[in-house]
């Protein structure tokens, strides 16, 4: 009696180009199998350019699980085992444990012709072997993509601005003469400060940058272009160890110089010309309204233009508040103000704290030193190459073609941009950790004073070091504020008996030695991202300085206040 089969046919793009399997041929074997072993095949599924990873993305395998459920089957036939599945985990959830329960069997026109008679144990070794060989192939595929991208090679569909086209058999991108200009003109645009994002996709409509549909790009458009890395010459290709991006040299020409993107990176990240959006309102992104959303800051005229104030307030985004009212920053001012003056950090503590400072700036500037000592002498070495090649070229000494000398000189060029960017970047990343040193020790011996006369971002530091979380009811006008535990207690130390028995019960009694761990610990983390940034400076970050006059083994003005105060010259 003739026996009823329905046949599951898969394959891949690349298994299909790399092995040259194809769906005809391996229905064609099943057929010739099926007639042979006394099966007739009622029905046919089969899902083409699929991964057998994934068994969401295999509709027809899908339905032919369906299928068995309502028709008497016999078996499934296929050309492999790993044809059905290439993960064994999905493949006895999903196939094997159906096939067990319709008590029907599985047959393979290459490996076996009845899945019942085969140990679980090797169906588990066929599926393996399989499983193997995608998880091999996915690492060979991406040890190859990691070595283009290495090579310069941009992977994936060109941006607006180039087109991709194919060379010596590799997939290249090349400048589109067409929309390049727009893309120039975008940044230049946006390099003069009067344009915001939307504003420059108005201008670049005028002359006829559009989308698809004929209408100008949105404003997260031009911000998408404005801070790829593409258009200076370089491409980004997954993270590097520490979770930053990885930035690579392409092999494309670059459509925008290097210190105009470098100027609008630093414009678009507020380093560059200030972005005076919140550099007046202390508390923003710092006292939550009792909803969960940040209160936001803004300015106001005050009555009969008596002058004018910052407040905060919700939104009501969530619109849960019947009542909204905002609070003035001059009030939490006043009320950090008095929280502040209630702290107080044991004398002890001030004397064991303030020598790690020193040495953390001690360290910093002898990491400084090492980063201008290598930079300038590879400045001097491209110095004196440029002139030799110069020198040659016009005796016509040189050995390079015109084509190899003018790729030589950009080459050399653009390295000596990059190490006058490195060293001035090294500079401003210091002056910043000098300052929050400066701060943290006049913090330690002042706290009242200190934040009171701080600027907005090292009281936002401070803020962030103190206070657990501070809330705000906008119906009630209540401010909630949860000191840190450790300054909790330091607070408690300063208040009279009275309030200190009342409150002591509630907390631990703090010792000298936790309060410096505490503070030590806080010091460190404060520097520990800013030191390691000078082993791996993000250039793109900041604005290039070209061949910078440099002084004292530093930038021009490295030696802040906060450093010559601790480390005077011999």
């Amino acid at each position: 009696m003739t026996k009823k089969a329905v046949y599951y046919g898969r394959v891949s793009t690349s298994e299909q180009a790399e092995t040259g399997l194809s769906m005809d041929m391996m229905k064609d074997e099943a057929i010739k199998w099926a007639l042979s072993h006394d099966y007739e095949i009622v029905d046919y599924f089969e899902d083409y350019g699929k991964t057998g990873t994934d068994y969401k993305v295999l509709k027809q395998l899908q339905k032919l699980h369906q299928y068995i459920k309502t028709h008497k089957i016999n078996a499934i036939i296929c050309w492999k085992l790993d044809r059905i599945s290439r993960n064994d985990t999905e493949f006895f959830k999903y196939t094997m444990d159906l096939v067990e329960q319709l008590d029907m069997t599985i047959a393979s026109t290459t490996q076996f012709p009845d899945i019942r008679e085969i140990p679980r144990v090797l169906i588990g070794v066929y599926l393996g072997l399989a499983t193997d060989e995608v998880n091999n192939t996915k690492a060979r595929t991406k040890a190859t993509m990691l070595h283009r991208a290495q090579q310069g090679y941009l992977m994936g569909k060109a941006p607006i601005g180039y087109l991709n086209k194919r060379e010596n058999g590799h997939g290249i991108i090349v400048k589109d003469e067409k929309n390049a200009p727009f893309i120039m003109r975008a940044f230049s645009l946006y390099a003069s400060g009067l344009h915001t994002m939307q504003s420059v996709a108005n201008e670049l409509y005028k002359i006829g940058f559009k989308d698809k549909q004929g209408k100008p790009y949105p404003a997260r458009k031009i911000e998408h272009i404005l801070k790829d890395v593409v258009y200076c010459g370089k491409i980004r290709y997954g993270k590097n160890d520490d979770g930053t991006d990885r930035i690579l040299k392409g092999i494309h020409e670059p459509i925008v110089p290097l210190s105009l993107f470098n100027k609008v990176e630093a414009m678009r990240r507020n380093d560059g010309k200030p972005n005076t959006k919140h550099t007046d309102k202390t508390y923003v992104k710092l006292i939550k309204c009792t909803c969960g959303s940040y209160l936001t800051g803004y300015h106001s005229k005050g009555a009969h233009n008596s002058g004018d104030y910052i407040y905060y307030k919700c939104h009501n985004r969530k619109k849960i508040h019947t009542s909204i009212k905002g609070i003035k920053q001059e009030t939490l001012d006043n009320i950090f103000n008095s929280i502040f003056k209630e702290i107080q950090i044991p004398k002890k503590v001030v004397e064991l704290i303030k020598p790690r400072l020193i040495e953390a700036l001690d360290n910093i500037y002898a990491t400084e030193n090492q980063v201008y000592t290598t930079n300038t002498q590879r400045l001097k070495q491209l110095n004196l190459l440029i002139q030799k090649s110069n020198e040659e070229r016009i005796l016509g000494k040189s050995p390079l073609s015109e084509s190899d000398f003018n790729n030589q000189m950009k080459a050399w060029n653009d390295e000596k941009i990059l190490l006058a960017e490195s060293i001035q970047t090294a500079s401003k990343i210091n002056k910043s950790v000098y300052t929050n040193i400066d701060t943290l020790m006049k913090f330690l011996q002042n706290i009242d004073d200190t934040y009171k006369n701080a600027s907005v971002e090292n009281k936002q530091r401070l803020l962030r070091m103190v206070f657990e979380k501070a809330t705000y009811d906008t119906e009630t006008q209540q401010l909630n504020v949860k000191l840190k535990p450790i300054f909790q207690a330091l607070r408690i130390t300063k208040d009279n008996l009275k309030l200190y028995y009342e409150k002591v019960t509630t907390l631990p009694k703090v010792s000298s030695k936790t309060v410096l761990d505490y503070l030590a610990k806080n010091i460190e983390l404060s520097l520990k991202n800013k030191v390691t940034t000078l082993e791996k400076l993000v250039i793109t970050e900041k604005e290039p300085q070209i061949e910078a006059h440099f002084e004292n083994g530093a930038g021009s003005g490295i030696r802040t206040h906060a450093y010559r105060n601790h480390n005077p010259r011999p």
